[in-house]
């Protein structure tokens, strides 16, 4: 049985609420960057879920909702860092009302695709129509419900995204209605944080309602 974990790390400010998703302690000094900035002006909650796989997705997306209305979060704009951008993806598309505007960091189209999966990619794209072949499949793959994700995106690929996660993002984008893309690579971690908190805070002037600017530079 899967017991997913999704835990607040902070929650701090008030105002219109934020939300920021990881699974990746990595990212953890960029996240608390992030959430740090937005407190300024703003709720920013800040929550680490356990690691999201093609098996603990769908439990972790359940108890990532449950978490956010005990903590009584209703609409709000969401930033979703690596994996963990899955599962706000996840609710974008479930359940629409509740999020306002979306930012994506170095996040592919499912969670840690293995090396078959990426080989189906392969096959997949040099076929007309595809292959069934992941029929059956459980795992989370926003590749073929993109075009349903209507709120407004900014999607962003650091120093820290490698090719292929970066190629991810593009196909997101190119497909996404109101989708911005950044390419934000810098060697100072520090400059890196705030240059992308500040890109955060300026998405989320962004009307809920825009219109379709598919795949637009935001630099």
């Amino acid at each position: 049985m899967i017991h997913p974990e999704a835990q607040i790390v902070s929650d701090e400010g008030s105002g219109r609420a934020f939300v920021v998703v990881f699974d990746d302690e990595a990212y953890s000094p960029l996240v608390r960057s992030i959430g740090s900035a937005i407190a300024q002006g703003a709720r920013a909650v800040v929550v680490r879920i356990s690691s999201v796989t093609a098996d603990s997705w769908r439990a972790l997306a359940e108890r990532f909702e449950a978490l956010l209305s005990e903590n009584k979060v209703r609409q709000a704009s969401f930033v979703g860092v690596a994996a963990g951008a899955t599962i706000v993806q996840d609710l974008a598309l479930a359940a629409p009302k509740l999020v306002r505007t979306l930012v994506i960091i170095d996040a592919s189209l499912r969670p840690h695709p293995t090396r078959f999966e990426r080989f189906l990619d392969r096959v997949e794209a040099s076929l007309p129509f595809g292959l069934p072949l992941r029929l059956g499949s459980q795992g989370f793959n926003v590749r073929a419900y993109a075009h349903r994700l209507r709120c407004p995106m900014l999607l962003v690929s650091t120093s820290r995204a490698s090719r292929f996660v970066s190629n991810e993002l593009h196909a997101l984008g190119s497909v996404a209605p109101t989708a911005w893309y950044v390419d934000l690579r810098t060697s100072d971690a520090t400059s890196e944080a705030k240059e992308l908190a500040s890109y955060v805070l300026a998405f989320q002037d962004t009307p809920a309602k825009c219109p379709q600017k598919n795949l637009q530079e935001a630099v």
